[in-house]
């Protein structure tokens, strides 16, 4: 079919008026965080500057607090017991019988009836512990570290209570994180939280690659009644929010974590 040349004129510059219309636009979305598969909640709490006796009371209320701010897993350091002396409450045994956790237990020193240690209470299913004095430190004393693996489905994770020496110079303290960290996490390549009076220097916890969730001080301010929570930034734990609970035994620093595979 002939078409006049104008027609065939106006068809040639639409048909190149087509082709060359501008490309559809790229429409960005923000990406979107990743969800943890499981979480968990992680408490700490510095014993060592309580020197009252224990009561039946306290320890339920504790017990109740527990329950009502849901902490999966509660770290205890400077635990003081009188075993065989059953005038005096038991923290440890009394915890455990109001709140159903389970518990492991490291002695630090045991003198006269009185007995000191570090504590790691769960809801989760405990495995392997271990209890790792400072050894070689020079200013450490009795102090030590007490490690267990929960079990948190996906995978275990590795928690530490560790009572460092209340005085130790920087040098100790770089020594003590040291033998944490190759004692609680030689070899098994699992989510490792660090909880106690952890020093405030950086270049320590850096040295190890880890990242402070959060810390609380008593209310005298004392460094030695400090309590914080590290974990390895490996990319399997994500902090999701920290808060300080009073409690009658001091401030209790509690961490949720976000668990990752």
């Amino acid at each position: 079919m002939n078409l006049p040349v104008q027609m065939k004129t106006g068809l040639v510059v639409l048909l190149i008026a087509a082709g060359c219309s501008a490309p559809p636009q790229k429409t960005e979305t923000a990406a979107v965080p990743k969800k943890p598969e499981s979480t968990m909640q992680v408490a700490s709490l510095n014993l060592s500057g309580f020197n009252k006796l224990f009561e039946k009371k306290q320890i339920d209320q504790f017990a109740r607090l527990l329950k009502k701010e849901q902490v999966d897993i509660l770290a205890v350091q400077g635990i003081t017991r009188y075993p065989g002396i059953k005038r005096h409450i038991d923290f440890v045994d009394e915890l455990v019988s109001h709140s159903e956790m389970q518990q492991v237990f490291g002695e630090m020193y045991t003198n006269a009836g009185r007995q000191s240690g570090n504590g790691i209470f769960s809801v989760y299913s405990l495995r392997n512990n271990h209890n790792d004095p400072f050894d070689g430190v020079k200013s450490a004393q009795f102090e030590a570290a007490l490690a267990t693996s929960v079990d948190r489905g996906i995978k275990d994770v590795v928690i530490v209570s560790a009572l460092l020496p209340p005085k130790a110079p920087e040098a100790d303290q770089s020594k003590c994180v040291k033998i944490i960290l190759d004692k609680s996490n030689a070899g098994t390549n699992l989510p490792l939280v660090i909880a106690g009076n952890l020093p405030a220097s950086p270049a320590i916890r850096e040295s190890g690659h880890l990242q402070e969730a959060g810390d609380a001080n008593g209310s005298a301010g004392n460094k030695h009644l400090t309590t914080k929570i590290w974990y390895v930034d490996d990319g399997s734990l994500a902090v999701m929010g920290t808060r300080t609970v009073e409690t009658d035994f001091g401030p209790m620093l509690v961490a949720q974590f976000g668990l990752f595979r």
